[in-house]
């Protein structure tokens, strides 16, 4: 694990983070004493959004008819 100061990484913050990125762990000092690490984040799980429409018309009945959340979406953001 690599060690910056306090100082050292306020000065060199882009050094820091790039140490980071490349998946290694950075220790950060005060006074040569430990205090912080900073890790590379774990590999986040895909989230699974569930199918509002199909909840929709088992609440509100086969008479529901509305916009999926998609188009929604889509409709709402515009051309981008």
């Amino acid at each position: 694990m690599k060690t910056f100061s306090i100082m050292e990484a306020q000065h060199n913050l882009s050094r820091v983070l790039r140490e980071v990125a490349a998946g290694h762990e950075v220790g950060i000092t005060r006074r040569k004493k430990l205090v912080a690490r900073l890790v590379p984040p774990e590999d986040e799980p895909e989230v699974e959004w569930p199918d509002f429409v199909t909840r929709a018309a088992e609440v509100w009945g086969a008479g529901w008819r509305g916009a999926s959340s998609d188009a929604l979406l889509d409709e709402g953001r515009g051309e981008r």
